[in-house]
């Protein structure tokens, strides 16, 4: 049962945050990179009468970072002015995140338990509507995140799964991900496994693990790095592309990388696939499939749509049209215009069976 709730999927804390964030402070613990960070970023979107406030407590050495003495001459008493950071002389909602919360000193955060617990700065309240929550690592990660009692029960626990490769790859064709990366990652969804899954870090020789020193690894926020390094890939050459790319994911995540790379060199382009969709050259290998699928996904527009299905079609498996079919049906900014267009909706609705539509 205890494993039945380990984690919460990040839609579901999203509209958490949303909901009770204003009465209650959550602390979101979860995995190395994978995107506990960008949680702000949600919340900034579905909030845009908030104003975000992002406060990296590992930047935090005292809590005069904080405040700062000031005295009133005419009630002869001294008091504490907040940073202006924390928006209390605006009068407007906020969105407050403390990220990094436990890597923190004990002092800055005891500093913090009245904005976390009673939504104030010393005696002045946040706007009613603003919204306080706290990010950290897994304590089984081992990379000194460590709160006390006391300050646990001020908040409220949740553990945030890590993204999905299919939501990592929707992410991606939303942020101008490298096409290989994306079908690298299809290939090899192993590459965002939880540490917590395997026993014997051997195992799994892409990912983070505690019982093992990895100078680099994969996480979700390295591939996206890996991303930016793939786009470059052409000017700065592939040695340099295969050294960056080991100090980013691991050598071994970023040889397989750069294998799957020379497989995408010997793909029809994208002129050829729209100029003679009947004829353009099929891969017979999956993997060069797929990849061809996380290509298009990138350039295909309302003009060329109905090429594309037309080559995609011609595929003799149909992994990767079911994969074409969901992550199109998940771009926000092209699925308007294919959900008119009878080429896609013939395509979608034969093949969304294949994920669950």
């Amino acid at each position: 049962m205890q494993d039945l709730y380990r984690n919460i999927k990040r839609a579901d804390l999203v509209k958490s945050l949303i909901t009770l964030g204003n009465e209650i402070s959550f602390l979101v613990e979860g995995h190395i990179g994978s995107s506990k960070s960008s949680l702000i970023n949600d919340l900034s979107a579905a909030l845009p009468t908030h104003t975000p406030v992002y406060i990296d407590m590992t930047c935090i050495a005292d809590s005069g970072d904080f405040q700062l003495p000031a005295l009133d001459h005419e009630n002869q008493v001294s008091k504490f002015y907040p940073n202006e950071t924390f928006g209390l002389h605006t009068g407007k909602p906020m969105i407050i995140m403390f990220d990094e919360l436990g890597k923190t000193s004990q002092s800055v955060i005891n500093a913090v338990l009245p904005a976390l617990n009673e939504r104030r700065w010393g005696n002045r309240h946040f706007h009613p509507d603003t919204i306080v929550f706290a990010t950290t690592n897994l304590g089984s990660e081992r990379v000194d995140d460590i709160l006390k009692p006391h300050v646990v029960n001020r908040i409220t626990r949740v553990r945030m799964a890590k993204p999905t490769t299919q939501e990592y790859i929707a992410y991606g064709q939303q942020h101008n991900s490298h096409p290989v990366v994306d079908a690298w990652v299809d290939r090899n969804p192993q590459c965002f496994a939880s540490f917590e899954d395997v026993s014997d870090p051997a195992e799994n020789e892409y990912i983070y693990h505690p019982k093992m020193h990895r100078a680099a690894f994969v996480t979700h926020r390295s591939m996206t790095r890996a991303s930016v390094i793939m786009h470059k890939r052409e000017v700065i050459g592939d040695d340099a592309a295969t050294h960056m790319l080991c100090g980013t994911i691991g050598a071994p995540a970023a040889l397989s990388l750069m294998t799957f790379a020379t497989l995408a060199d010997q793909l029809p382009t994208r002129q050829e696939i729209i100029a003679n969709p009947d004829a353009a050259q099929i891969p017979d290998s999956p993997a060069a499939l797929v990849l061809l699928v996380c290509q298009a996904l990138h350039w295909v527009e309302k003009d060329t749509l109905g090429s594309w299905i037309k080559y995609l079609n011609r595929f003799p498996v149909n992994e990767p049209k079911a994969l074409f079919a969901l992550q199109l049906t998940h771009n926000k900014g092209k699925i308007g215009w294919a959900s008119k267009t009878k080429a896609f909706t013939d395509f979608n609705r034969h093949y969304a069976h294949l994920y669950g539509a």
